[in-house]
């Protein structure tokens, strides 16, 4: 479990596939990794992952084609950079919300606004899901925890605050950048109860 308060980020410095697994190796930036365990949780992307090695700077993980197929993970490569959080440990700070690492689906960027030093992002999203947002609601984007800001009919958005930028990955955001969606685990099981009413 993981909070969506990113940690740091990584690059990706080397991926081979094999029996239909994806060994990725990442060089991590911001933050020291010499205290991860192997078999620790680490979300990539807002992906929970295990970490299978590692070093000083560096990790590896493993990534089914699944997983490959379901998430942006697919998509990287070599010197692409990614987020990554540690899994909670009893005792740690819940700042942001309860992330699970189990992505929904991937939403393309459609909208990117300057709101001073802040940007204003838009999200385009399969219009069966805008029932799991709702305003001021919590949302995992790439494994950052935000608020919603408003809800369309196909789309959502959200307002990125400069710390938000110099620490994550979204500053890099472009247009059609695709990224991993994981709803608010409250409102998948409303959603779930009312649905069988």
């Amino acid at each position: 479990m993981f909070s969506g308060i990113i940690e740091g980020r990584a690059s990706l410095i080397s991926k081979e596939s094999s029996n239909n697994i994806v060994k990725m190796q990442f060089e991590v930036r911001d933050i020291d990794i010499s205290n991860l365990k192997m078999g620790a949780s680490i979300a990539v992307n807002g992906v929970c992952l295990t970490a299978m090695e590692y070093n000083d700077n560096c990790f590896s993980v493993e990534v089914s084609n699944e997983t490959l197929t379901v998430t942006n993970l697919g998509l990287l490569n070599k010197s692409d950079e990614v987020n990554i959080e540690r899994s909670l440990r009893l005792g740690d700070s819940i700042d942001g919300h309860f992330v699970f690492g189990h992505v929904d689906e991937v939403a393309e960027v459609t909208s990117i606004q300057k709101d001073g030093a802040a940007k204003v992002i838009t999200f385009k999203i399969d219009t069966k899901n805008t029932s799991l947002l709702a305003r001021k609601g919590s949302i995992a984007i790439n494994g950052v925890s935000l608020t919603v800001n408003q809800v369309l009919e196909n789309a959502f958005e959200v307002t990125i605050i400069p710390h938000t930028l110099e620490r994550t990955i979204m500053d890099s955001y472009q247009i059609g950048s695709k990224v991993n969606i994981e709803y608010d685990m409250l409102a998948r099981y409303v959603q779930s109860m009312t649905s069988r009413k």
